[in-house]
């Protein structure tokens, strides 16, 4: 989770992604990514490219992006396995993966975790292979854990991180080429404190505890506290009031 503390950097880029690559159609191999968003996801796949033969080239990446939607919704990307570039061959080392998530309306409220295909000669042991149709399928699973914001022009509202397990698999490079990954994306209906003991968990909800004295963790025995939520104050997570 230390990948979250540079979620602020992700303000504002979900109005910039768009559904198709950055670049024109390419004449080289290819493989395709593709696969389920949940609603309020968006996904941003950055394809790193090393120079395969003896020229005078340098590494390069290809971005390719889904925009966020207000419901479930399906993103397809042709990614470049190899493909010229002047007198140099390129070749996939790795894709990169951005997951952008929103759970409200501003801008500081939304926030990504991290992803990556990476491309090896020789799989590792339990890696999981393309089956006979040439087709590899994972589900990543996303957790959001919610916490008590420290900025000082939103302190004391509902912030929240984002986890994604899974969002990832290892791809035997020199078989890639027309084969196709279906990763999709699921969210766990339940969130989770971003810090064991600031919240505890009753019939109403989570409520926030009044921290020790120089520590983060919840007085004994606890003291709760009030928060902001939606320009609300409330006591409990998620219904506000008890």
């Amino acid at each position: 989770m230390t990948r979250h503390i540079a979620h602020g950097l992700a303000i504002g880029l979900g109005s910039l992604l768009t559904a198709c690559s950055s670049l024109a159609p390419f004449t080289g191999e290819g493989f395709i990514l593709e696969g389920q968003l949940p609603p309020d996801f968006a996904l941003k796949a950055q394809a790193h490219y090393g120079v395969a033969n003896d020229c005078n080239g340098r590494a390069r990446t290809r971005s390719f992006e889904s925009d966020f939607e207000d419901r479930t919704h399906e993103y397809r990307f042709r990614i470049p396995v190899n493909y010229p570039d002047g007198l140099c061959e390129m070749r996939l080392a790795r894709v990169g993966l951005f997951i952008h998530g929103r759970y409200g309306e501003k801008d500081w409220q939304r926030t990504f975790d991290n992803g990556g295909l990476v491309l090896v000669d020789v799989l590792p042991d339990g890696a999981p292979e393309f089956d006979a149709n040439g087709r590899l399928s994972k589900t990543a699973e996303c957790t959001w854990f919610f916490q008590l914001s420290k900025a000082r022009s939103r302190k004391g509202e509902i912030s929240k991180l984002l986890s994604c397990t899974g969002a990832g698999a290892y791809l035997a490079g020199q078989t890639l080429p027309g084969k196709l990954v279906r990763l999709s994306f699921q969210v766990r209906k339940e969130e989770r404190p971003a810090r064991k003991n600031t919240w505890l968990s009753t019939a109403q909800g989570w409520k926030p505890c009044v921290p020790k004295a120089g520590w983060q963790q919840c007085q004994e025995p606890p003291v709760f506290s009030t928060f902001k939520m939606n320009d609300q104050e409330c006591t409990v997570y998620p219904n506000c009031k008890e």
